[in-house]
Parts: structure tokens; sequence; C-alpha cells
């Protein structure tokens, strides 16, 4: 049974984000929780989820933010970010962040379950950019930064590149929230 844990800035959503995922059989939800870090935090620790699904919305929640977050805590649980449509920007951010997967929250609903269990199996699930996208991307960053960038795209673990580079999480951690700064499309006016 893979154990999941949801986090929406709205009640309505996480409730039938739960509903479609009991659907999926070896899927159980665990919990909820608002977007708040304190509240996603208690949840996590209270649950112990496999995989967290995690709301990206423009204007409502910082789903790559919160991925960080919940990526930088040990042991940290796989995390399925679910967007409501997305970029080349927005798939390298996610990657950085340490997200195990990105789906549009727009597709079909059958592909957040299959992305859990991917993600519960250890198998990254990412939309492919285009060469020239991420040829584009890497110029948005200084020089030291476009490696960590490729290594990410090419599904190399934050944990693999932090020892390819000889630095340690700490410090990686800093250069991938500033990467993720510059590779974020803007937040939509409010």
């Amino acid at each position: 049974m893979i154990r999941v844990a949801v986090i929406d800035g709205h009640p309505a959503m996480r409730a039938g984000i739960r509903a479609l995922l009991s659907r999926a059989g070896e899927i159980t939800v665990v919990g909820g929780a608002a977007c708040e870090p304190h509240a996603v935090a208690h949840m996590l620790y209270a649950t112990t989820p496999d995989v967290v699904v995690v709301e990206d919305a423009p204007g409502r929640a910082d789903g790559i933010e919160l991925t960080r977050l919940i990526k930088s805590s040990f042991p940290s649980p796989h995390v399925v970010l679910y967007a409501d449509g997305f970029d080349a920007g927005m798939v390298a951010s996610a990657m950085l962040a340490g997200a195990d997967a990105l789906v549009d929250s727009r597709g079909d609903e059958r592909h957040l379950a299959a992305a859990v269990r991917s993600a519960a199996r250890g198998a990254p699930t990412f939309p492919e950019l285009d060469p020239k996208a991420a040829a584009a991307l890497e110029q948005r960053l200084p020089a030291e930064d476009q490696d960590i960038l490729r290594m990410r795209l090419a599904t190399l673990s934050l944990r693999e590149i932090a020892g390819l580079l000889r630095i340690d999480a700490g410090t990686l951690r800093e250069r991938l929230r500033t990467m993720i700064a510059a590779l974020r499309p803007p937040a939509p006016a409010t």
C-alpha cells in the first residue's frame, strides 16, 4: 500500500484528490493539509507518507517552495507536484526543488495515480524538455550553475549532484533556491 498525503490550499480540492487516488486501489490517503509550512510539517510528522501530492497553483500556493521544504527534511517522502499547467521553467524548477514527478492537473486524472506509483518506486516522472528549451534555461543561469541544471535534467539526485560537485547539502540547497528564482515564471498579477 502506498501512503499518500495531499497538500492543497482548498479543502474541496484535497477531498477531490483523495477521492481520485482512492480509486487507484493500492494507494491510501493518510493525511492532508493546507499550504502553510507549519501545518505541512505537522501533518508529515503525524502521518509519515511515502508520497506527498503538492499543489502548485499560480496566485494561490507555491508548490515549488513547499517541495523544497519537504525535501529538506530527513527522511523526506517522495513528492509529486500537481500544477495548473507548466512551461519549461516550471519543469526545471520542480526538478531543482527535488520533486519526483510533475503532473498537469488539467490532464487525464489517471496520470496523477501513475505518477504517485512511479514516485513511490523511485522512478522520476517529468515532461520531456525540448533541447532548445533546456538550452534557453541554461542561459538564464550563471555558468557555475549550468552544470547543476544539466545534471538535474538528466535526473541525477540532489545527493549525487552534491557528491559530484563536492559541496555540502546546505550550499547546494542555497544554490538551488537561487536557480529556481531565476527560472520560475513571474507570478501573475493579482
